[in-house]
Order: structure tokens, then C-alpha cells, then sequence
């Protein structure tokens, strides 16, 4: 089938090398609509991103990405951009993400240095800052992909009414946490080692919420498994650096529940994915995801109901 709009691609940069002298070649998968391709010219790597401009939103991407960068967070540099077209070419941050280095190095090490960096993200300033509020409608839109997708269309009345009660209970904890800046997707695949330190891509949809929401994506990935030990220990090191203020145990609860919100909605993104975009790969990570939902349910009588409904 032919692609129009990586012709369109090739075109745009070819206008901006001044000629056709580069190859390109896939860089990597996304569960977006957003494409990106490595493209290699005169010993030098860059990545070009094809983002449908009337399915994404290139100018917040690159707003973040230089918000981030002014804060010493390790973003792609913007190289050029075409926002109509919904074209970017920008740095080229390497191969290695968080997960594949995983095999590699030391765990905890690993982790704690995005624990670092998650830290110092969130004492970004976001104050006029043009980011919006991970506010109670965003958080339920969220949580109602579960009913939408992942639900059978014959989950009786009285469950569904019910699972409102407990969507109500976690909404309530996201917005009377600490608000700070939210990545929205801070996870083993979103991560990249360069040159040994830890960088950060699929940015795009920050907004200003939750302090637990990205420590929850890290430490309860849905592509990868820490034990309970693991990420008990890796909990209190964030909470020792991060100089949270809240007693251990209720803090706790805000990590758990915050990441109990999320994986309600990735249960029903990863279902739709499948259905609706014929990205059928996240299936397989279903089952993560829907045990760390039921370990909640276990740990939590008033999410009892999810050992049923899921």
C-alpha cells in the first residue's frame, strides 16, 4: 500500500538537507498515531517524526520538550519543524531504551537513576506554563475507556454503577495529591540511556497532576515486572529524594491508587488499540496489567468488586 505521507516526509527533508543524500529507515513502533524514523546522513542521526497534524499536537510536544530542556532534563533538541504538515525532525537520543538496557545493568541502579530524573522533573515551575490540569473529568474520560472497550457490553447496571463509586474514590486521591508536572507516560519505554544517563521521550501529553502518577507508570510498567520487594524499596527511595511530607503509609496509598486508576484505563486503551487500530501487540500485555488491578482489589476491600468485573 502506498504511503503518502512518508513521501511527503522524504519531500520535507529533502527540502531542509538541500538534497536526497540520507536514508531512513523505521525507528520505532507507537501506540499513536505519531510515526518515527531514524534517518542517517554524512555520519550524523537524526529522528523525524510524522505526526497527522489533525491527530496530534506537535506544538505542545515541542513546548514541553524545550520546557525540559531549560530544566536540565535530558529532551530531544528540536532540529526544525513544519507544524501544518506535522513534520519534526529532532535529536537522535540513540537505540537503547530503559527496558532494553534492563538486561544489562543493575536493576535498582537503573531505576533509581529515573527516580533522580522523575524528581527533578517534578520540581519543574509550572506556574504560566500553557499545560492543562489532569483535572476529575480528564481523570474519569480516562477510566470510562474500561467500560467503553475493555468491559463486556452486558456488565450489568448494578456493577457499572458500582465501579462508578470506586472511580469517584480515585479521582478524589489524584486531585488531593501534591500537584506537580506529569510526564503521563514515564516508563520502560519511554526512557532511553544516553551515554549513560537517563533520557526522555513521548512527552506530549504532559499535564500538571499527580505526584504519584509517573512514579506509578515506572514502578508498575505494564511492560515489565519488579517484584513487591522491588518496588517497596524503590517507593521509599523516591520518597526519601522527593522529601515527601506525607507519613509513609498514606503516601503509600496515594501510589497505589493513583496506579490503580491508571491501569483501569490502559486496560481499556490496550483493548482499543486492538479493536479499533489493529495494534494487536498490546494484547499481550493485558495480563500485567489486569494483575496489578487485582492486586489492588486484594490489598483494598472497597475495590473488591474488580475481582469480579475484570
Amino acid at each position: 500500500m502506498h504511503d503518502e505521507r512518508l513521501d511527503q516526509l522524504e519531500d520535507w527533508l529533502e527540502i531542509f538537507f538541500d538534497d536526497a543524500d540520507f536514508t531512513l529507515s523505521k525507528a520505532s513502533d507507537d501506540a499513536s498515531f505519531r510515526r518515527y524514523f531514524r534517518i542517517e546522513r554524512s555520519n550524523l542521526s537524526f529522528i523525524a517524526m510524522d505526526a497527522p497534524p489533525e491527530k496530534e499536537n506537535s506544538k505542545l510536544f515541542i513546548d514541553i520538550a524545550n520546557l525540559l530542556r531549560d530544566n536540565n532534563v535530558r529532551a530531544p533538541k528540536i532540529i526544525n519543524a513544519d507544524l501544518e504538515q506535522g513534520f519534526l525532525l529532532i535529536e537522535d537520543l540513540g537505540n537503547t531504551t530503559f527496558l532494553q538496557a534492563l538486561n544489562k545493568q543493575p536493576k535498582l541502579d537503573l531505576y533509581k537513576m529515573a527516580i533522580d530524573e522523575l524528581v527533578k522533573i517534578q520540581t519543574i515551575n509550572t506556574e504560566n506554563q500553557n499545560l492543562a490540569s489532569y483535572d476529575s473529568a480528564l481523570l474519569m474520560k480516562e477510566m470510562q475507556l474500561l467500560v467503553d472497550w475493555y468491559l463486556p457490553k452486558n456488565t450489568h447496571q448494578d456493577q457499572l454503577n458500582q465501579l462508578t463509586e470506586i472511580f469517584e474514590i480515585l479521582i478524589t486521591n489524584a486531585i488531593n495529591s501534591p500537584q506537580v508536572f506529569v510526564h503521563r507516560d514515564y516508563h520502560s519505554r519511554n526512557l532511553m540511556i544516553t551515554r549513560q544517563k537517563i533520557s526522555v521521550i513521548d512527552f506530549q501529553d504532559g499535564v500538571i497532576g499527580p505526584n504519584t502518577y509517573d512514579l506509578a507508570s515506572l514502578l508498575k510498567d505494564a511492560y515489565f515486572e519488579l517484584s513487591a520487594t522491588e518496588i517497596q524499596a524503590l517507593l521509599a527511595y523516591f520518597y526519601q529524594q522527593a522529601d515527601i511530607q506525607t507519613a509513609f503509609t498514606d503516601f503509600e496509598k496515594q501510589f497505589d491508587l493513583m496506579g490503580l486508576q491508571r491501569h483501569l484505563k490502559v486496560l481499556g486503551i490496550f483493548k482499543r488499540l486492538s479493536l479499533r487500530d489493529n495494534k494487536h501487540q498490546y494484547l499481550d500485555d493485558i495480563p500485567l496489567v489486569k494483575k496489578y488491578a487485582l492486586q489492588m482489589a486484594d490489598k483494598y476491600p472497597e475495590f473488591s468488586l474488580l475481582k469480579t468485573i475484570l
